[in-house]
């Protein structure tokens, strides 16, 4: 009976090497210039990988990249058909702006998975063709009752600084 939970475990902690084989680098892991160092293993990145430039090539499960919060400021490379969902938390009085696509590259669509909860902004969009977008989105400080203008009799308090949600992505074709 004892072998029975060390196959679990040993079937969890080859399951974990394999998730973390597939993670992308994080920001720290990059060189100088912002490049991601060489990897010792023989090369398995796809020949659109060279068009990504400096950015992340990525192959998500199930043909969709999820992405929050803590996704902001870095940059994505998927093949055309690719999905991109995005879920950024916020409370019901401070929540994001709608996420906005500066590109055709990477196109809203409607999703089934965007039942969200209170307080959370999410958007879809897929890669349309080869090219590059950021998908950016805001969120004030302030509820909707303050002006971020400054104070005034009925309002007391200022407004701090905006929030700003960002990540580019490139389409390879």
């Amino acid at each position: 009976m004892r072998s029975v939970p060390l196959l679990a475990a040993a079937v969890i902690g080859v399951s974990a090497l394999a998730a973390a084989c597939g993670q992308q680098a994080s920001p720290a892991a990059s060189g100088p210039s912002g490049s991601t160092a060489p990897s010792a293993a023989p090369s398995t990145v796809p020949p659109a990988a060279a068009a990504c430039g400096s950015a992340t090539p990525t192959a998500p499960p199930n043909r969709t990249l999820t992405l929050s919060a803590g996704d902001n400021g870095r940059s994505f490379c998927i093949r055309p058909g690719i999905g991109v969902l995005v879920y950024l938390k916020g409370t019901p009085m401070l929540k994001w702006d709608a996420l906005k696509s500066s590109s055709a590259a990477m196109a809203p669509k409607a999703n089934g998975h965007l039942a969200l909860a209170l307080g959370v902004t999410g958007g879809y969009f897929v890669a349309a063709h080869p090219g590059m977008a950021a998908i950016t989105s805001t969120r004030s400080p302030c509820g909707p009752q303050v002006t971020p203008t400054g104070p005034t009799s009925s309002n007391p308090r200022k407004c701090g600084i905006t929030q700003t949600f960002k990540v580019t992505v490139r389409v390879a074709g």
